[in-house]
């Protein structure tokens, strides 16, 4: 009779444990933080250990070539796009990068205040923003420039792989290594992902390049996945010679 009972149970709650496991799973309780440079350090010690020279942390920046073309999206203010441009040449990115980013972000707002308490063009937490030597979070040029150092910080600590990055940069570095370098189960920071990095992708790699829609399995992904890197959509635009021109 206990054995019957027990089957029965396993049949009533199997098709509910595999409803919830087709959602995207809620933050736990204490969700993960940027760490901090001591956790970065300890973070890098260790990885150094198992991984030797193919840990995802560097101890400086590498220089990403830039593409030939000219970026094809523009915040709309001149001032705005030179601070973009001079960011991305300081710290080897793609102008359009940024501007990806930034439009997400703030809709290139300068004065845009998130509930969160995200603020300005690059929607900075005060923790970043002090992180990264910010005294103004509201001027256009200490924002942009930290949101880029970050950016680039970012790409650096995830291999140069865009989506980690981006990843990093909406929900924190801490959670995209808490769920083991993959993007975080959060349906806000899959959605923020999917939007950038398909919109990148049309601009600098081409149609070959463009990220698979469903993204709904992010949380179950191999990390052997082979997706185009940083890299990979830079060498393939300065090699084709094709800005990627979006109709967006």
């Amino acid at each position: 009779m206990t054995k019957k009972l027990a089957a029965v149970f396993i049949l009533l709650a199997a098709p509910a444990w595999a409803s919830a496991q087709q959602r995207p799973l809620s933050a736990p309780e204490r969700p993960p933080v940027p760490l901090t440079e001591a956790d970065q350090r300890a973070r890098a010690e260790e990885l150094g250990k198992k991984k030797g020279a193919e840990s995802p942390v560097t101890g400086t920046a590498t220089q990403i070539k830039v593409p030939a073309g000219a970026c094809t999206i523009s915040s709309g203010n001149q001032s705005i796009d030179g601070l973009v441009n001079e960011a991305a040449s300081r710290h080897g990115l793609d102008p359009c990068l940024i501007l990806s980013v930034m439009r997400a972000e703030s809709a290139f707002n300068r004065m845009a205040v998130s509930p969160k308490g995200a603020s300005g063009l690059m929607q900075l937490m005060p923790a970043t923003a002090t992180r990264f030597g910010v005294k103004n979070i509201f001027d256009p040029r200490e924002n942009v420039f930290a949101g880029a150092k970050y950016l680039r910080w970012l790409l650096d600590r995830f291999g140069n792989d865009v989506r980690l990055a981006l990843a990093g940069y909406n929900a924190g570095e801490g959670a995209v290594e808490f769920y083991g370098y993959r993007i975080p189960p959060f349906l806000e920071t899959q959605n923020y992902v999917r939007t950038i990095y398909s919109r990148y992708s049309r601009l600098r790699g081409g149609p070959a390049l463009e990220m698979v829609q469903a993204e709904k399995q992010t949380a179950v992904e191999t990390l052997k996945e082979k997706l185009p890197t940083y890299n990979q959509i830079i060498r393939f635009t300065s090699t084709s010679g094709d800005d990627g021109k979006s109709g967006q």
